[in-house]
């Protein structure tokens, strides 16, 4: 849970300091640098904390039995140009705290990457992309390497 909080204080500076890295208020969106269309070829979801303090990793791409749905939806303009992070306004208590990547073809592999916990207003296609990610994603095994490069 630390290390979520200290990525969100860490992307809010660079937030403060780069406007072109985020936006200045999430229901306003933020643009996406590489902007591009069609969808995503691959979403990864960290997903940790909660009661037993738990860390799930899930992985969706082109592969993934059921996958189309929801790649495009992770490539949609919407989904672009969602913020970087959304927290509740109270983070207390035993949550679970996501980390969502999409990547996308082309661009030299550009990527956008979401944080928020269980209970954040965030936009209603950024927990649906979660929630399906869950549902469809292969959950990996936490000695897998997932950086490596996309097919």
């Amino acid at each position: 849970m630390r290390i979520f909080v200290l990525l969100a204080v860490v992307l809010a500076a660079l937030g403060a300091a780069s406007p072109a890295l985020a936006g200045p208020n999430p229901t306003a969106g933020s643009t996406f640098p590489h902007a591009g269309t069609g969808p995503a070829a691959r979403l990864v979801l960290e997903r940790s904390g909660g009661f037993a303090g738990t860390h799930d990793t899930f992985v969706v791409d082109r592969a993934t039995a059921g996958s189309a749905r929801v790649l495009r939806l992770a490539g949609t303009s919407r989904f672009r140009r969602l913020g970087p992070s959304y927290q509740p306004v109270n983070p207390c208590c035993d949550r679970f705290s996501y980390r969502l990547t999409a990547s996308y073809p082309g661009h030299h592999g550009s990527a956008k990457t979401i944080t928020t916990v269980d209970g954040a207003p965030a936009p209603q296609i950024l927990w649906d992309v979660i929630r399906t990610t869950q549902q469809i994603g292969n959950r990996v095994p936490s000695n897998v390497d997932i950086t490596r490069p996309m097919p």
